[in-house]
This record gives structure tokens, sequence and C-alpha cells, in this order.
């Protein structure tokens, strides 16, 4: 298949002559003929591929080539919508309208994302809302239903409340198949038709762990998986496999059965004869819910915060029995309904009970063995927030058996797999035993497009907390200055990104300064920092996944070296771990996670051969302290500085080739 491979991306070939824009890349050419090899033979691969590379189309077309030609279905599964989205509106359409192919797709959104027809007509019924906000909210959605084609969510012109899409999105346990009265119209079985006749399945990394979860009953069965944004999934798969308990989530539960504010609820649906003992165990359950919650608080202090929990808490579960008695009456109600869907809705409720009861149990007794268990306090407009949670400390096993065991061809890609020019801290940290691992450089020129400023002399951040604040808002400001804002400022923690906001405000009489954590998405940050000149103050999601190529961006700051928190209860459980195995976590699990965040932090300045600007690291810990070379090793070979005058030539004389050019 290499040959084909080399006829559309080699030197002269189809896309040379065809799409527009397109430049011949030795790095793409390398990658897509690796792809192809791990198609043809069967075999597991590793690849990372600078930034430029053009990556997406290097596995794209190996990979829709082979499962044409084999019949066969190969899943792309993406972290962000970024990708995700640029996958499915720039590079498949250029794949079929340039390049000739031809091929079916789909992309596979989660049973939730879609509307339930049944359950919308059922809840016009049932007048659910007193909120005026919400019952508008319904409206517009009835409106979309006579128009939608696809039923998806994220069509509407809105983001609907939790609230209101819970009564109206599809729930797997709720859905009668085809029984259902809407079946022939359903927006999800019609979309799952086409994934079974598609060659490519477009997922995310959530819902392939939910596949794996569900014994491959969420995805049709494929053949080959290419993992993009690769660096991620150890955490998507830990998030997966963990637990997780709420006072939210169970009084959401509890409402939805009867609300004793409101009167209604699935309860007061059936005959109140029958239902009125469930009513009374709803009631009772939540007693018992809220003492439990209000315990776990009086244990351990009701502030906002994290706590690892070491040992179970001191507590007793006083919920156990009136949840079981629910379940059961539930399950006699499930018996008794006059209709299926109603049956199907008490099913699901008692489900609810039993798998609510189960995770409490766990959490309580921390009996799930090699997890890290933790209690997280949020305060939130009306309530306050309790979450117990666990999570796997290490899920490097769970991955080599329900995944890279399971499917033949595995490829997993990204621009951030390396650290020191080795694969060995991935493949260690997610148990990935690849055939073939290629590391493959950006085709861009970082000597003369990108600079590096990393000065010395500003104080650590293990310094006082003003001292340190003040001076790294004002190298802040001064390179802002230089750069005509058009600049990310990227920060590991809110905290420290609203300290230095605060410092920096005055900027807004010359610049629009958006800071995450306001009333806008990041959707609508971006799209305004394209549009004007401004500075994005963010945190984790604007790491990656974020891609701005042109004048819009010329300068991004990191803060503070990107090392995860050691007190955080996952981080820290994962650095025990590597202690009792005689591995020193600081150099080889915290240093090595820091790098590859730097490195995608990096990358989002250059993102096309005309781009140029600068990217600041204001922790002086890369200049004092040994490790420091190791990151700077592990980015682009770029020229380095300490000089703020070095950073400002750079800028104005890049400025000026842009304005000749």
């Amino acid at each position: 298949m290499n040959s084909e491979i080399e006829n559309y991306l080699g030197i002269g070939g189809i896309a040379a002559g065809g799409m527009p824009g397109f430049e011949y890349r030795s790095q793409q050419m390398d990658m897509a003929s690796a792809v192809s090899r791990s198609l043809a033979d069967g075999k597991h691969l590793m690849v990372e591929a600078g930034t430029g590379t053009g990556k997406s189309l290097a596995y794209l077309i190996p990979a829709v080539l082979w499962a044409v030609e084999n019949d066969r279905r190969v899943v792309i599964s993406t972290y962000t919508k970024t990708l995700q989205h640029q996958i499915l509106h720039h590079d498949i359409p250029l794949l079929r309208q340039y390049l000739g192919l031809s091929f079916r797709y789909s992309i596979c959104l989660g049973h939730e994302n879609y509307l339930s027809l049944r359950r919308l007509k059922r809840s016009s019924q049932a007048g659910l809302f007193t909120d005026p906000a919400l019952e508008n909210q319904m409206a517009e959605i009835f409106e979309w239903s006579d128009v939608t084609a696809t039923g998806v969510k994220e069509e509407l012109e809105f983001s609907p409340s939790p609230i209101v899409w819970e009564e109206v999105g599809r729930q797997r346990d709720l859905c009668l198949g085809k029984n259902c009265e809407t079946y022939k119209e359903c927006f999800y079985f019609k979309e799952r038709k086409r994934w079974f006749g598609s060659h490519l399945l477009i997922v995310n990394h959530h819902l392939f762990f939910a596949n794996v979860a569900g014994g491959g009953g969420v995805l049709p069965r494929f053949d080959a998986v290419v993992f993009d944004e690769a660096q991620n999934i150890e955490e998507a798969a830990t998030s997966f496999l963990g637990i997780e308990i709420s006072n939210s989530g169970l009084f959401y539960l509890l409402d939805r059965l009867f609300n004793a504010r409101t009167k209604k609820g699935l309860l007061t649906r059936a005959d109140r004869h029958f239902s009125q003992p469930a009513i009374d165990l709803v009631l009772k359950t939540r007693r018992a819910g809220e003492n439990f919650f209000e315990k776990i608080l009086e244990a351990y202090g009701k502030d906002a915060r994290t706590v690892r929990l070491y040992k179970p808490p001191p507590v007793e579960n006083p919920l156990y029995v009136p949840l079981e008695e629910l379940r059961e009456s539930l399950k006699e109600l499930e018996a008794l309904a006059g209709s299926e869907e109603e049956s199907v809705e008490f099913a699901w409720a008692a489900s609810r009970c039993f798998e609510f009861n189960n995770a409490l149990t766990a959490l309580l007794r921390h009996n799930v063995e090699n997890y890290v268990y933790s209690l997280e306090i949020a305060d939130k407009k009306r309530f306050r927030r309790v979450v117990l949670n666990g999570l796997p400390i290490n899920v490097a096993e769970e991955l080599k058996k329900q995944v890279y065991e399971q499917t033949e061809r595995i490829i997993l890609t990204s621009a951030t797999l390396t650290t020191n020019n080795k694969f060995d801290f991935i493949k260690e940290r997610i148990g990935f035993e690849p055939a073939e691992e290629i590391s493959l450089d950006s085709p861009f020129n970082y000597a003369e497009q990108a600079l590096l400023y990393a000065p010395a002399d500003l104080p650590e951040p293990s310094a006082e907390i003003e001292e340190y604040v003040t001076a790294i808002a004002n190298r802040s400001r001064e390179l802002v200055e230089a750069s005509g804002g058009r600049a990310f400022i990227l920060f590991t923690s809110y905290n420290l990104l609203n300290r230095i906001y605060e410092k920096m405000e005055s900027l807004s009489t010359k610049y629009r300064l958006l800071k995450q954590g306001d009333a806008l998405q990041r959707n609508e940050m971006i799209e305004r920092f394209k549009a004007t000149p401004s500075i994005i103050f963010g945190t984790s999601t604007f790491w990656q996944g974020v891609d701005i190529p042109g004048d819009a961006l010329r300068l991004v700051i990191i803060a503070k070296l990107p090392f995860d928190p050691p007190g955080e209860p996952l981080t820290e459980a994962r650095m025990e771990d590597l202690k009792r195995r005689s591995i020193d976590p600081f150099s080889q699990y915290q240093v090595p996670r820091a790098i590859l965040q730097l490195k995608q932090g990096f990358g989002r300045l250059i993102r096309k051969k005309t781009d140029s600007g600068v990217v600041a690291i204001l922790d002086s810990r890369i200049a004092h302290r040994g490790y420091g070379k190791k990151f700077i090793a592990s980015l682009p070979n770029c020229k380095l500085t300490e000089s703020m005058e070095d950073v400002r030539n750079f800028l104005r004389q890049s400025e000026l080739e842009t304005v000749t050019s």
C-alpha cells in the first residue's frame, strides 16, 4: 500500500496536484508509510509528529485506503472537540473532494447527545418546570425538534440546562427500542445504522472507553484504532474507570422520582395508591442522604477543597437500607406498570438506586484495591456540593487487557509523546508496547520563526506570594506591550490566573482582556481573540486543542512550569506507587509529565510556516535547576534568550516581515 501512499502524498502526487495549499512534507510521508505498514501487518505503532506535519492526513489516507480495500472499519479517536471538528469539517472533505477518495464515515456521539422524540412528547404532557427560563428552553427544543435533521444537542443555538436535557435526551436504560412509537424517526437509531455501514468512525476518547466498559456494545465492531492526542489516554481511562457519588447526584435522582417542593416527578404519573409507599421512601432516603452528607462535612469541614481519604470515612452509612427499600418498591411498581414505557422508567430508577448503593459501599469501605480515594467540597450558587470518589492509580494493565490485546492494529499519535527524545515515559504510564515507534521533527523552521524567552532574574514560585505575583505580572505586561496584545498567558491554576489578571487589568484600556472562568465559553473567547488584538488568560483547556494560525497570536506566556500539584490525591498516590517500586517519582513522573504539558503549551504559537512569535517561560527554575535543561531540550530547536531587548527586536522584525510579505 506504500506505493498508493506515495501516489497521494508524494512529490508530484495527487495531493500536490489537486489540494489547495498542499506542500510536500517528508515527515508526513514517513508517518503515512508507517501507518500503512501498521495496518497491513497488523501491528501496533507509536508516532510523535511535530506540529505542522499534517498528521491527520497522514493517518486518514492510509486508514481509508486500507478500510475500503479490505472492507474493514477503523476508529479515529480524539481527545478534544477542536480536532474532531477539524477532521470532520476540513480533512475528510479534502479527501473526498480533492483526492477522489470514496468512503463512508460517521461521527459517533454518546447516546445522551441525541434528542428522544418519545421523551420530548411525554415531557410536554407533564408540565415539569415552574422556572420560566427552563420552560422557555423546553419551548425552544420543541421548535428545534421540527427542523433538526440529526437531533444532536450541539446543534441547538443555546446550551440547555442539564435538568432540561435530562428530561428530553436519550437515555439507554429508558429506551424502548423497536417497541417505541418513534423508533422509525429516532435520531439515535438512524445514526447508528450509518455507523455500521461506515469505513471510518470518528469518536472521542470518552466514548471509546465507554465502549470498553460496555463490553463493546456501544460501537460497531472495528479492526483498527488511531488514537490522536494520545498523550491524554491515561487521564481519559482513569476518569472512566473511576467511582463517584455526590449529594447533588443523589438528590437529583430523588427529585426526578418525587420533588417535595413541586409535587412532581415520575412517581406522580403512576396510580397514587400504588406509588405512595415509594414516595414515602423517596422522602425517607432524602432525609438519610442529608444526614449522611452533613456528617461528612462535620468530619472534614465545610471549606471548599479536595481532601485525600487515607482511610475510610468515620461515618455510618444511613443510606443503604432506605435506598435498598426504595429499589424494591420501584421494582414492584415496574411489575405493576400499565405500559412498557412506565415499566422501563421504574426499572431505570431501581437500577440507579442499586448503582448508588454499590458505589457508596465501595467508597466508604475503600474495598477496591489500588485506587486512591478523596473528598471534594465545592461551593455552588445554591448549595455546597460534596463528592466522594475513587480513581485507579495505574491503568496500564487494564489498558493492556481491555484495549491493546483486543485489537491487532492500534496507532498512537500526538505532537507530544516523547520526553528527552524517548517514548519510555508514556509507554510505561499506559502499558503500550508498539512494534514500531518513530519520532518526526516538525517541518517548521523554529530557529527562524520562534524565540524562546526564559529569564533567570524572576523570583521562583516558592517566593513570597506578593513579590512573586507582582514580578510575573510586571514582566507579562512588558511582553504584552512588546507584542501589541495578541497573547496567550497560560496558567496551571485559577488562583494564580486571577491574581495576575487583577494586576494587569488596567491594560483593558488598550487591549481586550479575555479571562477564563468569566461568562464566555472557550470557543467564544477564541473567536473574539481572532477578531480583535486581545489577551487570553487561560488555564488547562488552553494548553492544548487550540489552533490560531496567523497574526492573531504572536506571544505565548507560560507563567509557571506545569507541574501537577504534588498534594493532589491522584498525583500523590501515583508518586507513592512509584516509590514502592523504587522509582524516583520526581525525575521519572513529575518532570516528564510537566515536559509533555509544556510542549503542548509551546505548540500553540507556531501553526503554519508563515507564523512567528515568542514563547516566554516566566519560571526561573528552568534556568536555576538542573532539570531545566530537560525542559529546554524537549522543546523545538529555537533561539533562547534572557533579554527583553531580544524579545522586542524579534517581534519588531517579524512584524516588518509580515507587513512586507
